[in-house]
């Protein structure tokens, strides 16, 4: 699975050893529960808003173990104030998947050795299949 946030490459693939670790997705409805005084049951309501929040790990072969370090300590930055799609495309089925106007709500970045490791937390609206 290849993963790209904007321009930024988040995972690489299969071919770059880079395929997302513990790829979760979760899916929360905005419902409001209604409820009444005296009232025998309370009533959830749909609103319609869907809200998909991503998480992986993605680890990232570097030259040096300087590379993975600097690379660790600037990734965070280059996330933060984007709000851009976030493509998802499956392998070796090339299927596309959109994630619209995404946010990186969080990342945690480790380095050891010439490896880099990186822990992301992605909110967004629903997930679309790509037009092929």
């Amino acid at each position: 699975m290849k993963i790209f946030f904007g321009d930024i490459n988040l995972a690489s693939g299969i071919e770059y050893g880079e395929t997302p670790i513990d790829f979760k997705i979760f899916g929360q409805r905005a419902v409001q529960v209604l409820s009444t005084i005296r009232g025998d049951e309370a009533k959830a309501v749909d609103r319609g808003n869907l809200t998909t929040r991503l998480e992986f790990r993605v680890r990232k072969r570097h030259d040096t173990a300087e590379a993975a370090q600097n690379y660790a300590i600037r990734h965070a930055s280059e996330l933060r104030d984007l709000q851009t799609d976030l493509t998802i495309v499956g392998e070796p089925s090339n299927t596309g998947y959109y994630l619209k106007n995404a946010v990186v709500s969080s990342v945690e970045s480790v380095s050891n050795g010439n490896v880099s490791e990186h822990f992301y937390r992605i909110v967004g609206g629903a997930v679309t299949l790509a037009e092929r």
